[in-house]
């Protein structure tokens, strides 16, 4: 086990020193994504323990805590209405790739329900589970979304916003105050955990840093000495989840996933660009916190890009919460016209 720990951290690591030499945003994260997915998708066994994803969501949750003050919190009164039309954006996304996934594409009517849900990917597999999907194109589906959103969304937001450098930021040196920090974000990400609740570890430690930091009993952000090996540990979690792929299943999802995944990133942009005319919010921020779907990511993203991870980190778990409430009310609508659709086409 150990050496495969190794190889898939070695491999995570080439893939991300090559996408910083080649000047790529957020080099780290996409890099090791690309290199780990690759692998596993080419038949290298490649691993990484739950304890290994656990720690990585503590370090950097209570990384993105620290850069949460009460400047960050100032614009609070516009969440609520850009929440609002960040709901709708989701229920037209999922209609509409939902629609062009079973009329265009042939795919029954649950696996195309279940592949064009933006987010809540664990809970939504849970649900495929049950229904007559094929899972697998499900997962693969989904996959394939958020790890294009996250080799896209740092092009597009760098495009006209540099990324920030991590080695230049106010470090935090003092020993007490580390143990201090991450004692408490892990204490209060396993009641999280606990209790279910999305990203636990992560959010866990984004609210202990952030109270910590607002209230003045710490100050500066986790050294990059730190940040670096977590972004790596992070994108070769994300490619692991390729491991056991099919190819030719892959090369089936590839062109109806990237016909879908244009339809959820063009309605993402219109909500967030309604959002930015309307209210004058950052669109850079607007446009991650309306990416659709994988919470953590974006929310980790957010933080390396520079951006304001408070504001991305609510609008996204309202969309996992409304995802996770809404879920089973639209299961119960499609599952039973789907069998009838079944039971009408039997041999009489």
């Amino acid at each position: 086990m150990a050496s495969l720990i190794a190889l898939t951290i070695i491999i995570g690591s080439a893939g991300g020193a090559i996408f910083y030499l080649l000047g790529f945003p957020a080099p780290w994260i996409t890099g090791s994504v690309v290199a780990a997915s690759t692998a596993v998708i080419g038949g290298v066994k490649l691993v990484m323990p739950s304890i290994l994803r656990q720690i990585t969501f503590l370090v950097l949750g209570v990384s993105i805590g620290s850069g949460i003050d009460a400047e960050t919190l100032s614009g609070i009164a516009d969440w609520p209405a850009s929440i609002a039309i960040l709901c709708v954006a989701v229920v037209i996304t999922v209609v509409a790739s939902t629609a062009y996934l079973s009329s265009q594409r042939g795919w029954n009517r649950s696996t195309a329900l279940f592949s064009s849900v933006p987010g809540a990917l664990s809970y939504v597999v849970i649900m495929a589970m049950r229904s007559d999907a094929n899972t697998p194109l499900v997962v693969l589906a989904q996959m394939m979304r958020v790890v294009t959103l996250l080799l896209l969304i740092p092009l597009i937001i760098t495009a006209y916003t540099p990324a920030p450098d991590l080695a230049q930021s106010v470090v935090n040196d003092s020993l007490p105050e580390e143990l201090l920090i991450f004692g408490v974000g892990a204490v209060v990400g396993l009641i999280f955990e606990r209790f279910g609740f999305p990203a636990g570890m992560m959010f866990g430690g984004m609210l202990a840093s952030g109270v910590l930091h607002v209230s003045g009993v710490v100050e500066g952000q986790v050294r990059s000495e730190i940040l670096i090996p977590c972004q790596i540990l992070l994108g070769c979690a994300m490619g692991v989840r390729f491991s056991g792929t099919d190819p030719r299943l892959l090369v089936k999802a590839l062109v109806p996933a990237a016909g879908a995944f244009v339809i959820t990133l063009t309605i993402s942009i219109v909500g967030a660009l309604l959002v930015w005319w309307v209210f004058g919010l950052p669109l850079n921020q607007l446009l991650i916190a309306f990416a659709p779907g994988a919470l953590e990511i974006m929310v980790i993203l957010a933080f390396v890009l520079g951006l304001d991870p408070a504001f991305v980190a609510a609008h996204h778990l309202v969309r996992f919460i409304g995802i996770a409430v809404a879920l089973p009310f639209i299961v119960r609508l499609v599952l039973p016209a789907q069998r009838q659709d079944q039971e009408e086409q039997r041999p009489t």
